[in-house]
């Protein structure tokens, strides 16, 4: 008896020790089209970032925070992936760590990817979700304690969103980031806006009413680090609209009453952590890592063994093998891959070389992205531009600063590129999906003489250049409002385009709030103005209290004072035709409006009482469509 009970006692333990075990789920896929044509022949997950797979710092991150149990989430080129990862220093069999690949091609969004992890019972208990492209020194250990505390108390506690304290044009705060956060004392969130360049956030009015304290933050970026419940799946999985993250955030937000599931955010301060989630992003973070802001994440604890930097002055990083001729200068943040060599009286500056290039004479590189076996002759210029794996530049090639040129592109000789060029080996193609990486396999399918039948445009690739102008597409799916960026440009690709019609409707929006017919609040606000004027007039109450009850319908239905003037004059000039049969004539309505203004008066003194509340009176008045004459 006793044996069998330290039997069955092991064995409850064994079961104990797995549900215990610390699961994290990496999406290496982003369902976007924000890195075309990069991710051609290469996932996002897979960039080489300062000579490093991106991947490679989301897994440190995670099995330095004790992480027991990785599922990788593959979609588009899985195979590379699942190859990086059978070969990776995680997978020996001393690894304190079990990465297992999940391949699923069918999958168009992080909605899909976790309704599919769902399926497959792959969650135990609390888990890490992260993206594939992330880079965080972070300590998860009291963070995970937190949250399971939490919940251990609170089931509805489903999932904490980490934040780095950044504030706005903080280099790694992207357009993405660009958020409001209301939480209470307790750090649960109560409301989460994306701004979107808007410069005006609105909140409803029982966020004040409910909670007597609460606070507001625009100096937060949001790090896509979540520690979360198995509820978390199971909320993809009872809403299928649910795409990505903003609409888990989104849903629970609203529903919160009703299913009664709550939010939490961590705030970080002084440890590192942000995505790439574009150019101006991959620019920032390759620079933080090569000033040290991410330690340990560093190049030379990151590269595979024999392959180690060294760390020079001014943060220049030599690999092995690499030639320097004599007069090349390499002033600062340089790193240089092994088995690269170096030309004479070449000038490099905040620039990142990978494995086994050359680099000619006379070359000035700034800012610039280099993968492997890119070959650059002589007399060559350029800055903000990165060069994918086997490009060639021909002599006297000058790049304008937000070019990208994909896996093997040749320009040249004598060509200047202009700003925002982004060059393609492939010719383009019409009528194929926008799904990021999806888009470009099809192009690895073609054969030479494919690539023949579409003749270069030799006044942009150069007399020997070999590659076409690639155009890039709309991204509808994209709900997180961020177009593609450009490195070293202000502007996304579509800024030209679009800036002046939005500009136009921004202008018109603050001018004019539309009162005909107006939103849903508005128009209660607007309905209960009309029915305390009919009384007013009908009951002969006093205007003091016309006015009281027009204020309290203001907070109560959160309107604004401009909204206010406007619907106000808006009712004074539909009083008249309520109780009419027939449309009445100008000659008619004028002496009512007369009557009705005179009487009124003390309210319009009340709210019009400045140049702005007249203009907000008169674009009323031109907007109602009442003839007066």
């Amino acid at each position: 008896m006793a044996g069998n009970t330290k039997k069955n006692k092991g064995k409850g333990d064994s079961i104990l020790q797995q549900e215990d075990i610390l699961q994290a789920v990496v999406l290496a896929d982003s369902f976007n089209v924000r890195f075309a044509p990069m991710t051609s022949e290469r996932p996002r997950a897979l960039f080489p970032l300062v000579n490093c797979p991106l991947i490679d710092y989301t897994l440190e991150f995670l099995v330095s925070a004790g992480v027991q149990e990785i599922f990788v989430f593959c979609c588009s080129h899985a195979d590379q992936l699942k190859k990086h990862i059978w070969a990776s220093k995680w997978n020996h069999k001393n690894s304190h760590c079990i990465i297992t690949p999940i391949v699923s091609e069918d999958c168009h969004s992080v909605g899909d990817a976790l309704r599919e992890i769902e399926r497959k019972s792959m969650i135990r208990s609390h888990f890490v979700l992260v993206s594939g492209d992330l880079v965080s020194n972070m300590l998860l250990k009291d963070l995970i304690e937190q949250h399971k505390a939490r919940f251990k108390v609170d089931k509805s506690a489903v999932i904490t969103l980490v934040f780095k304290q950044a504030y706005p044009g903080h280099r790694t705060r992207s357009e993405e980031d660009d958020i409001v956060v209301a939480t209470d004392t307790t750090h649960r969130i109560l409301s989460y806006q994306k701004m979107h360049g808007k410069m005006k956030a609105r909140f409803p009015l029982n966020l004040f009413e409910d909670n007597r304290e609460m606070i507001l933050r625009y100096d937060l970026m949001h790090s896509h680090i979540s520690i979360c419940s198995p509820r978390v799946t199971e909320l993809f999985v009872d809403n299928f609209d649910y795409q990505n993250m903003s609409d888990l955030i989104r849903g629970i937000l609203i529903n919160e009453e009703i299913e009664g599931n709550k939010l939490y955010m961590h705030v970080i301060e002084e440890e590192y952590a942000a995505r790439v989630t574009d150019l101006p992003m991959y620019d920032s973070i390759s620079k933080d890592v090569i000033r040290r802001w991410a330690h340990p994440l560093v190049p030379e604890n990151l590269t595979a063994e024999g392959e180690g930097y060294k760390l020079g002055r001014h943060n220049v990083y030599l690999a092995s093998d690499v030639t320097l001729e004599r007069g090349s200068i390499l002033q600062e943040d340089v790193i240089i891959g092994q088995g690269s060599t170096i030309g004479t009286n070449t000038i490099i500056s905040q620039s990142v070389i990978g494995k086994n290039c050359v680099i000619g004479e006379n070359v000035i590189l700034e800012n610039t992205y280099i993968w492997d076996n890119v070959r650059i002759e002589s007399n060559c210029k350029m800055s903000m531009v990165v060069l994918c794996d086997r490009v060639r530049l021909m002599d006297s090639v000058i790049i304008q600063p937000g070019c990208v040129l994909s896996y093997g592109v040749k320009v040249g000789p004598s060509i200047t590129l202009p700003s925002g060029t982004l060059l393609t080996l492939y010719p383009p193609s019409h009528g194929e999906s926008d799904q990021e990486d999806k888009v470009d396999d099809r192009h690895m399918n073609r054969t030479n003489r494919q690539l023949g039948d579409v003749p270069v445009d030799k006044d942009v690739v150069g007399e020997e250049g070999e590659g076409y102008v690639w155009q890039p597409p709309l991204d509808p799916d994209d709900d997180d409002g961020q177009r593609q960026q450009l490195l070293g440009l202000n502007v996304s690709v579509e800024d030209e385009t679009k800036g002046s019609s939005e500009e136009s409707e921004d202008e018109g929006q603050e001018d004019f709030v539309s009162i005909s017919p107006p939103p849903d609040d508005t128009r209660l606000f607007y309905n209960e103005v009309i029915d305390s004027m009919q009384r007013t007039i009908e009951e002969n109450v006093k205007l003091e209290n016309l006015i009281l009850e027009v204020n309290s319908s203001k907070y109560a239905y959160n309107v604004s004072m401009r909204e206010l003037v406007q619907l106000v004059v808006k009712a004074v000039l539909e009083m008249p035709h309520l109780k009419v049969t027939e449309p009445l004539q100008a000659s008619q309505l004028l002496p009512r409006l007369t009557t009705l203004v005179h009487k009124l008066l003390p309210v319009f003194r009340n709210y019009i009482k400045n140049v702005e509340s007249q203009l907000d009176c008169l674009n009323a008045l031109e907007c109602s469509g009442v003839p007066l004459y």
